[in-house]
């Protein structure tokens, strides 16, 4: 077991991610952890918050990101790493045991829960035979199944939407209605635009790289659930709201105890065997029954909030991988209390 004034944590990538800055602020609860970050750009923000940083291939590059994560590694003495970007998750978990070979700890779970948790298809197949609800959904690999899929869902479904089965964020999203309403667009902030099907098949290839899942749009209440997990078993689990988004990230909400949705989750998470922190987004339908979206085998970002509300989900991830007593229970949660979030600023030197 690590001495708790010796940790070091690394986080190999996303110093420049938006939800950095809460985790990093999280990690500090712990005055004497020592906070490495890696990033691609040389300039990200997160230089200015943690202890040390590095410049880090991209994840893409495998090889040549495992090096760099390797060598901040060796370089830092790091007990634990925790990773907070999608594309880097895959690597990590196949490279674990090589990691701990050397002592360092890895917070991802197993390969298999992070091909299938980043692959929105196979998440929600799963979830369906495990009887949980999920929008009704096909997978396009090209565009005349994509038009086929969109025809075949507008039959009961008055909006569609699509996204990569492989993605980040709400990169490559899109919604699909009938007929655009053409209001005041002048008085109106700039977000996501519906298109029609004519209108989105002018802008599309006629193969995709990536597969889209192509579903029902629900318009009722989103939910983002904050979890710790080990070996399938849920530790902890928080339900909140996504009232408010800016570019698909969640700036206002609140934490609601809904007790169905946290038995869907935990109902997920052990058929997976998830480990560490994961994120799973929900959506109800207009009956109010909340259906799986996607998975995030990760922190998410907005997750830095609940330590306003009760309990510090960075911290906990990494007592958790070195086997030190966690310090908080769900006891401790605000149930009801809402939240907000704001910029900051930093000069960099």
């Amino acid at each position: 077991m690590i001495e708790e004034n010796k940790v070091t944590v690394l986080i190999p990538s996303g110093a420049g991610a938006p939800g950095f800055a809460g985790i990093c602020r999280c990690l500090r609860a712990e005055s004497s952890w020592f906070i490495v970050a890696g990033d691609t750009n040389e300039h990200a923000y997160g230089k200015a918050l943690c202890d040390e940083f590095f410049v880090v291939a991209s994840s893409e590059s495998e090889q040549s990101y495992l090096d760099a994560v390797m060598l901040a590694c060796e370089n830092y003495s790091v007990d634990v790493i925790l990773p907070i970007t999608t594309g880097e998750l895959g690597i990590l978990s196949a490279n674990k045991e090589r990691f701990e070979t050397k002592g360092i700890k890895v917070v991802v779970s197993n390969a298999k829960g992070i091909d299938v948790s980043n692959d929105k298809g196979k998440a929600a197949q799963i979830a369906s035979e495990l009887r949980l609800p999920v929008p009704d959904f096909a997978i396009s690999n090209d565009l005349d199944s994509f038009v086929q899929a969109v025809k075949t869902l507008q039959v009961e479904h008055e909006t569609v939407c699509f996204k990569p089965v492989r993605g980040n964020g709400s990169r490559g999203f899109g919604v699909i209605v009938h007929d655009i309403e053409r209001g005041n667009f002048l008085g109106t902030k700039a977000s996501i635009l519906p298109l029609t099907l004519s209108e989105w098949t002018l802008r599309m290839p006629k193969q995709f790289d990536i597969p889209l899942m192509v579903c029902a749009y629900l318009s009722g209440i989103e939910y983002s659930v904050d979890m710790l997990c080990s070996g399938g078993k849920t530790l902890f689990c928080v339900p909140r709201t996504r009232d408010k988004m800016i570019g698909g990230i969640s700036v206002a909400g609140k934490l609601d105890r809904n007790f169905g949705l946290i038995a869907f989750c935990i109902q997920l998470a052990q058929a997976m065997e998830l480990d560490g922190p994961i994120g799973m987004q929900w959506r109800e339908d207009s009956e109010g029954v909340p259906h799986l979206i996607e998975i995030n085998p990760r922190l998410q970002g907005t997750t830095s909030v609940l330590a306003l509300a009760g309990i510090n989900f960075p911290v906990q991830a990494v007592r958790l991988a070195l086997g030190m007593e966690l310090t908080s229970n769900t006891a401790d949660i605000d149930w009801g209390s809402r939240f907000v979030r704001f910029w900051d600023e930093r000069m960099l030197s």
